[in-house]
């Protein structure tokens, strides 16, 4: 089975194996992950979402076989590391705008003097319209605030609702607006996304071998930047799309390998640690 794009062609992962030893029997190699709907099912609400034992125990065989595995989330930082709980890992939260490594925060350039509005405006946006639709969960994430329609019904009129009622509220007037699976999301205005983070993470640790697996629009970027420090002889890079009905075409067309579902992205990470 193949997943055809424009001008492009996404194999089949477990038909193409051979293809990854180059990264499987390097040492240097790193592993960059998303976390919901790659290694952790889609639930109906963030907090049911969870890892199970056994993908957390081949993260753990992971970061003990390989230079870095990362772990490149839309949570914040700390619930990424709560929920993932594998010690010695990197994470990244709000799409790259904070990092948690050895214990200690730090912000990408410029967040901090966004908070304030950031706060204001997810506050108004729980408090008004949108709260008197059934279904919708407010998640504010500190740096981010997301708005959630998985359990709305009619999603997609909804979805319209609060697009509408975000790009009419001044208080989100320069705010950045992005959408994911069933969400839509307010992020300051900084040209920070999984691309540029990728990139960072790749210079700052000067990787040469980089598997990056994700399942969303918002992973679209990161996958897009490997090609292009494949393509300019940067780097070996393999982006692993991890396929479900949601995923829109852009993202199927922008990774090299696909698996379908997390219970493959497991699989994976068993060959890959063997």
């Amino acid at each position: 089975m193949l997943v055809k794009g424009s001008g492009s062609v996404t194999k089949y992962l477990f038909d193409n194996l051979k293809h990854l030893e180059t990264f499987k029997y390097d040492s240097s190699t790193a592993i960059v992950t998303d976390i919901d709907g790659t290694i952790s099912e889609i639930a109906p609400t963030p907090t049911e979402a969870l890892v199970t034992d056994p993908m957390r125990e081949e993260l753990v065989k992971l970061h003990r076989k390989f230079s870095l595995v990362a772990v490149v989330s839309g949570r914040s930082v700390l619930n990424a590391r709560e929920m993932v709980d594998v010690d010695g890992l990197l994470y990244v939260g709000n799409h790259g705008m904070e990092f948690l490594e050895n214990g200690k925060i730090s912000l990408y350039p410029e967040v901090e003097k966004y908070l304030p509005q950031m706060k204001q405006a997810g506050q108004k946006l729980q408090k008004g319209d949108l709260s008197h639709i059934d279904g919708l969960l407010f998640e504010d994430k500190g740096i981010c605030f997301s708005v959630h329609y998985r359990l709305a019904s009619q999603s997609e009129n909804v979805r319209g609702k609060i697009l509408h009622n975000i790009k009419n509220d001044p208080d989100c007037e320069k705010l950045k607006i992005s959408e994911g699976r069933q969400l839509v999301e307010l992020k300051p205005p900084l040209s920070c996304d999984k691309g540029t983070i990728l990139e960072n993470i790749i210079q700052e640790y000067n990787l040469k071998k980089i598997i990056y697996l994700g399942d969303d629009i918002t992973d679209l970027d990161a996958f897009k930047r490997l090609k292009v420090l494949e393509n300019q002889g940067e780097l070996r890079g393999a982006g692993v799309l991890v396929c479900s009905s949601e995923i829109p075409h852009d993202v199927k067309k922008g990774s090299s390998y696909y698996v379908n579902g997390v219970d493959e992205v497991l699989k994976f990470f068993q060959w890959l640690s063997n």
